[in-house]
C-alpha cells in the first residue's frame, strides 16, 4: 500500500533502508491499524505516579495527564479540583489535598490506565452528532 502510493507519487525508495511496522510509536502516542492510544510507558508512569504534595508535583501530574486529556471524556471537568488547588493563595509550596483532589487524582490515573483508545472514523457510516 505504502510502495504503490510511493510509486504514483514518482518516487522511488530502496526496501533495504526502509522499516514497515503494524504499529509505531510516536510523541507518546501507539499509532496503527486506524487507531491511536497512549504509549505503555507513559500508562506506566502515570499509574505509578506518587500522590503529589507539592504544587510543583500537581503541576507535573496535570502536564502528564492533560497531554492525553482527549482520550479522557469531561476531563477539565474531573482536574478541576486539581487545577483549583494550584489557585490558592498561600505562597507555601505545600497544597491543601482534600478528598475532592484524591478523588480527581485516582480518576485520572484510572482512565488513562485503562488503555483508552482513539479510532479513526469509517466514512462510509453516517455521522450523528
Amino acid at each position: 500500500m505504502v510502495l504503490g502510493r510511493l510509486s504514483k507519487a514518482g518516487l522511488r525508495v530502496k526496501p533495504s533502508k526502509c522499516k514497515f511496522a503494524q504499529e509505531v510509536l510516536f510523541l507518546g502516542h501507539k499509532i496503527g491499524s486506524g487507531s491511536r492510544s497512549p504509549s505503555d510507558l507513559k500508562i506506566k508512569a502515570i499509574a505509578d505516579f506518587p500522590r503529589p504534595i507539592t504544587k510543583t508535583q500537581v503541576r507535573s501530574f496535570l502536564g502528564l495527564v492533560g497531554y492525553y486529556a482527549h482520550y479522557i471524556p469531561n476531563y477539565s471537568v474531573i482536574a478541576s479540583p486539581l487545577t483549583d488547588a494550584l489557585k490558592e493563595k498561600i505562597k507555601k509550596e505545600k497544597i491543601t489535598w482534600d478528598e475532592e483532589c484524591e478523588k480527581a487524582f485516582l480518576e485520572l490515573k484510572a482512565k488513562l490506565v485503562s488503555q483508552p483508545i482513539l479510532f479513526v472514523p469509517d466514512f462510509a457510516k453516517e455521522f450523528i452528532l
